[in-house]
């Protein structure tokens, strides 16, 4: 990664993920839609259990925008909460915004 931030990729590369899961293994990949659920245990209504707390989903829009949104949840909300979605258009010359950003949280 240069300072900027950015790597040098094939044009074909749409999306990149790299997990580094401790003594369980590291993985990196390029890809055109990405899911990542973290999981972690919980005690809820006196059970233990997995809680899906965080998801990360990157995909391609129809018109070639890239978006990853990130998903917060927890078992006392109704819904999932958007906290973040960051986008890309890195076919368009013209855009002048490499990342735009929206910071609302919205239920998903």
């Amino acid at each position: 990664m240069n300072r900027t931030g950015t790597n040098a990729v094939p044009s074909e590369s749409r999306l990149r993920i790299s997990c580094d899961a401790g003594e369980a293994g590291q993985f990196r990949a390029d890809t055109d839609s990405v899911l990542v659920t973290v999981s972690q245990r919980i005690r809820h209504l006196d059970t233990q259990g997995m809680w899906d707390s965080v998801v990360v989903e990157g995909k391609a829009e129809h018109n070639g925008t890239l978006m990853v949104r990130v998903l917060v949840s927890n078992p006392d909300w109704d819904e999932r909460l958007q906290i973040a979605c960051i986008r890309s258009r890195p076919d368009d010359r013209d855009s002048l915004t490499a990342l735009g950003t929206n910071l609302d949280h919205i239920p998903s």
